[in-house]
């Protein structure tokens, strides 16, 4: 079979494709409008990363979700870690998407291969390249991975010319498929045009906030994750509503899924800087997780946007209290000193 020259479709990496912990995989979880699990896939693929999105994977499994996607935006990394990861979406029969505007290179693609369907969307990109070693040496044992991920592609149907192409390919370059071999790529055809809402305004705001008063009261009787999905499925009529993405942030955290809670407090803030309640959720979380000058910034927002200062103030001062010795009484004590002054 012969396939046409690629010289024209072969471009230098940035070397930071390459490279590896300043681009460290993100992995967190989110839930579709049509109830399906969502694994979110960003950064390089490293050490360890198997782990991570099992973990994640098993908590939304708990949650009773019977169906997942996995959406994908990676440089790639380590091949190891990519095949055990695209083995396990292989098993558990999990879909892989790569969405307009993102990206899988490298040993990504060894983890979209595996979905079951598997998309990439228009204007999206894909790219493969031979296997390095720990140097990045293209050497005889690199080669020889090489050979052996060529044997995985094959198992998934992956293109022949994709898999020749990864052969070919050194690994200081790659390797872009064309609109064509997407295609062929992929095992579903994306939809090519996402329905518009033809809900008028008055109607989305009260769909809206229906949806809001169900969450709240999913909340009092502890169904969180119920909360969830009724607050998730709102996010497409409202992405300007800081409330609900506050709300969103409670939810997610009262479920147990404290990376969404992050998100979702991040989004309330940016889209209102004048929030203060998100502001304070937001800093008790990164606080939690060590980032105590993160976490300091978000209690002195949070006291700046406080009508009442000296509420604020004694706020910031039972988290210390309760918190003693701690680290979100290291951020609480941090920002007032910073308010002091």
């Amino acid at each position: 079979m012969n396939f046409p020259k690629r010289s024209i479709m072969i471009c230098a990496l940035f070397p930071f494709l390459l490279s590896g912990s300043a681009y460290a995989a993100e992995i967190t979880s989110g839930y579709t409008d049509n109830g399906i699990g969502s694994i979110h896939y960003s950064g390089d693929v490293e050490n360890g990363d198997y782990e991570k999105f099992v973990e994640v994977y098993e908590q939304l499994r708990r949650s009773g979700l019977e169906k997942f996607m996995v959406v994908l935006n990676s440089n790639g990394g380590d091949v190891g870690q990519g095949v055990r990861i695209g083995m396990f979406i292989a098993e558990k029969k999990m879909a892989t998407v790569v969405e307009s505007g993102m990206h899988c290179f490298s040993s990504c693609i060894s983890i979209f291969a595996a979905g079951t369907p598997r998309t990439a969307y228009p204007r999206s990109k894909l790219g493969v390249h031979r296997a390095a070693d720990m140097k990045l040496r293209d050497n005889s044992n690199a080669r020889s991975v090489s050979i052996s991920l060529n044997d995985y592609y094959r198992r998934f149907n992956v293109p022949d010319s994709v898999r020749i192409a990864m052969i070919d390919t050194p690994p200081n370059k790659i390797y872009l498929l064309t609109e064509k071999e997407i295609k062929s790529f992929n095992t579903q055809a994306p939809l090519a045009v996402v329905p518009a809402s033809n809900l008028t305004l008055d109607e989305i705001k009260k769909k809206v906030m229906d949806a809001k008063l169900q969450a709240l009261e999913f909340m009092d009787q502890g169904k969180f994750l119920d909360a969830v999905r009724t607050l998730e499925k709102m996010k497409s009529l409202a992405a300007n509503d800081y409330e609900l993405f506050s709300m969103l942030g409670k939810a997610h955290f009262m479920s147990g899924n404290r990376n969404q809670a992050i998100i979702n407090y991040s989004s309330s803030v940016k889209i209102n800087p004048h929030h203060a309640d998100s502001w304070r959720a937001l800093g008790e979380l990164v606080a939690d997780d060590g980032n105590i000058e993160w976490a300091t910034q978000c209690f002195v927002k949070y006291y700046d946007n406080m009508t009442d200062k000296n509420l604020a103030f004694s706020v910031l001062e039972g988290l210390s209290y309760a918190n003693k010795g701690q680290r979100k009484d290291l951020a609480a004590s941090s920002a007032r000193k910073k308010i002091r002054k």
